[in-house]
């Protein structure tokens, strides 16, 4: 730990005043000021790529945090597991930049707050003071890539007008010098943060990146860095050539006129890398765990955004879905009535619907399920390990009696009986395969809104 010059307390950063605070004494420092003993003999050795920290490892999952503090941890960020972690003492690379977090645990309780008010169907325990109580500040890396594009850059561009009967298209040779830099473009650099949730929680302010020391660290954990930069660096050149286009689009001189692509844009926009930077940019972290599946809350520790899973009770939702049929029905009741015919072509449609979003749902949770859609994770992963799409019982009876009330509708129409029998029946086919439908697209809900325990996904990294 970090001792307090004054009284040799625990120093911990004190997120409002961006300092080493000491709470038995008072005292406020500069973290750059304050070094341990290991510290010194690293700088004294000239040997700083490199800073003792205690790894805390979950024993359940594998999932790991380090930390400058010593104070055992009593849950799993990763897998919300009620277990003490083991530790160890271990050297960590030191990363190049830290963004210290700027939001306090108070201002990050109240954003999600704010957010669960609109959330009427997520578990209880979401909304519980305790639960909310257990935010945990944690440092996750990032890859931020410094992009250079320099050279003479020439595009292909046109102007078209008419005259009476003729269009007229004037093309150009648009030519000139580029010269820019880019700094701030990131990607996590952790399997365990999931791409979905690290690019909702974008952008982070670059500006306010500082040089690390590991006084930041005090009272916060970090996750470890186990992605490479290559894995994202295509992505970061991509959009730094999108934002250098749009502003050559935006030239004065090239005004009223429909610049091309080059058809390769990297090379038109020479484009290459000059350092991919290892920072930590700061996350509070909450789980939520149920069975075998676990939904992440978090909050940007610098802007306050909140990205969270959403989870329902389906039970709730259900009967508020319910509740809410019984008026719409009483009030469409006193301006629409429905003829047989209406009622079996609009259930036959409803039916075909409720079959398509119920096949994108189980496309989602495939993807989901083998984190197809993290390019962090699928870049660890051994080659030629196909995964299994798994559909399940649930969609091939869905999609026989979707096909049933679609097929019976459909021969009904053709055939046109006289008596409205057939039609109600039918219909009622239809309207029983659209209540299935939803039923198992509700109940399947929790398997997109969640996620597969950690120690199921740590399995498949090579």
């Amino acid at each position: 730990m970090y001792e307090c010059p004054n009284c040799s307390g625990n120093l911990k950063f004190e997120i409002k005043s961006q300092k080493l605070a000491c709470a038995y004494c008072g005292g406020s420092f500069d973290p750059y000021s304050i070094t341990k003993d290991t510290d010194a003999i690293e700088n004294n050795f000239k040997n700083d790529d490199f800073f003792d920290v205690t790894v805390f490892t979950c024993p359940q999952c594998g999932g790991e945090l380090f930390s400058e503090d010593n104070e055992a941890t009593s849950f799993c960020s990763f897998c919300g597991a009620s277990t003490i972690l083991s530790s160890r003492i271990s050297r960590e690379k030191r990363p190049d930049f830290i963004i210290p977090f700027k939001k306090t645990k108070e201002d990050c309780k109240k954003a999600y707050a704010q957010k669960m008010r609109k959330a009427f169907f997520v578990p209880k325990e979401l909304r519980n003071p305790e639960y909310i109580d257990e935010f945990r500040g944690i440092y996750m890396p990032y890859w931020s890539y410094q992009l250079i594009q320099k050279g003479n850059v020439l595009l292909k561009g046109e102007k078209s007008y008419r005259r009476g009967d003729y269009v007229y298209t004037e093309r150009y040779d648009l030519s000139g010098r580029l010269d820019s830099y880019y700094l701030g473009y990131s990607s996590d650099a952790s399997t365990s943060f999931y791409d979905n949730i690290s690019q909702a929680l974008a952008p982070y302010d670059a500006k306010e990146m500082v040089h690390f020391t590991p006084a930041f660290l005090s009272g916060f954990y970090a996750d470890t860095a186990d992605v490479g930069p290559e894995v994202y660096v295509g992505d970061a050149m991509e959009k730094a050539e999108e934002n250098t286009f749009r502003s050559i689009c935006k030239e004065e001189a090239f005004k009223g006129l429909k610049v091309k692509r080059p058809k390769d844009q990297r090379q038109g926009m020479g484009t290459y890398l000059r350092k991919a930077d290892n920072t930590m940019y700061p996350v509070w972290f909450l789980t939520y765990r149920n069975k075998d599946r676990v939904a992440y809350m978090t909050v940007n520790g610098q802007t306050g955004k909140v990205v969270a899973d959403m989870p329902i009770e389906p039970k709730r939702y259900l009967a508020a879905s319910l509740l809410l049929a019984v008026p719409i029905f009483l009030f469409l009741n006193l301006f629409l009535t429905l003829r047989p015919a209406w009622l079996l072509g609009l259930g036959a449609v409803l039916a075909a619907v409720s079959a398509v979003i119920y096949g994108l749902e189980l496309e989602g949770i495939h993807k989901r399920e083998h984190n197809l859609d993290d390019r962090g994770f699928t870049g660890k992963k051994e080659k030629g390990k196909k995964a299994r799409a798994g559909l399940g019982r649930g969609f091939f009876v869905t999609a026989a009696l979707s096909a049933v009330a679609v097929l019976s509708a459909a021969m009904i129409g053709i055939v046109r009986p006289v008596s409205d029998v057939y039609y109600y029946t039918g219909g009622l086919l239809a309207l029983g395969a659209v209540l299935f439908n939803m039923i198992e697209i509700i109940r399947n809900y929790n398997r997109l809104a969640m996620r597969r325990l950690p120690q199921f996904d740590k399995k498949e990294v090579a």
